[in-house]
């Protein structure tokens, strides 16, 4: 089954760094109108028959089985809903359902748990899980509950912000301008997001590298990488338009606004 390249292990192993990091996050696309599937499941057998009913509903799915390994496709590709397994190695699950929620990932998630009692239930609905179910289960009622959730997911009202003529689904991670659909990769949506949400406000390449890469370490030698990624989304939110919403503050950063303001 197509695995999602792990961005960290990319950085860890390329002999090139910096330049093979940077071709690849050229090379990253949106994916196709179908919606993605997270199974963290260190149970390979396990994934592969929840997979197979997926697939059979017209769904593709993903596979990771380190609580490591799913904070950072969470972070950084593009899910409809996640199952993230309680027994997984690494970090414990509910740490990293936190941890997301504080970073304003919204990804509805369906925890396997080992734990059948109802306080294990409560605290993980406190940690900001959408839906509990308890070992064991099988692949046809996991498969139900994930599709039960990308259902709540999609007939949720959108939540659209508008500047000028340029809008936003922040829900369905959509863009559009003068009405016409503008395909954003991951970063390039994740860049806009965060201009949005501090609209008027100048933001630094530190601020991008923490809120967007979530590397503040490394923000000085990723600068380049972001001001890619920020060309290429000027080049698709701006070219052609009389009236430009990304600008380029010397000294400050990048800054989302009106040329009218």
């Amino acid at each position: 089954m197509p695995q999602l390249k792990n961005p960290l292990a990319l950085r860890a192993t390329s002999p090139k760094g910096e330049t093979a990091l940077l071709k690849e996050e050229r090379n990253r696309t949106p994916k196709e109108e179908k919606a993605w599937i997270l199974l963290a499941e260190p149970d390979e057998k396990l994934a592969a028959a929840i997979g197979g009913e997926l697939q059979g509903k017209g769904l593709a799915w993903s596979r990771v089985s380190t609580t490591e390994e799913a904070f950072v496709d969470l972070n950084f590709g593009e899910f409809a809903v996640a199952l993230l397994d309680s027994e997984m190695p690494g970090r414990p699950v509910l740490d990293v359902v936190e941890m997301l929620r504080r970073r304003n990932i919204s990804i509805p998630i369906l925890l396997l748990s080992g734990e059948a009692d109802a306080q294990a239930r409560i605290r993980a609905y406190e940690k900001g899980v959408d839906d509990v179910v308890p070992k064991p289960c099988s692949p046809q009622e996991l498969s139900a509950h994930i599709r039960a959730l990308l259902r709540r997911r999609t007939s949720s009202t959108p939540w659209v912000r508008a500047v000028e003529d340029l809008e936003i689904d922040l829900s369905g991670r959509r863009v559009f301008r003068a009405g016409q659909e503008i395909l954003l990769t991951p970063r390039e949506f994740g860049i806009l997001e965060y201009l949005l949400r501090n609209q008027g406000r100048a933001v630094s390449f530190e601020t991008l590298a923490q809120e967007v890469w979530h590397q503040p370490e490394r923000a000085k030698t990723i600068s380049n990488v972001v001001r890619v990624h920020m060309a290429s989304l000027r080049k698709k939110i701006d070219r052609g338009r009389p009236v430009k919403l990304l600008h380029t503050m010397r000294g400050y950063g990048f800054v989302l606004r009106s040329e009218s303001r």
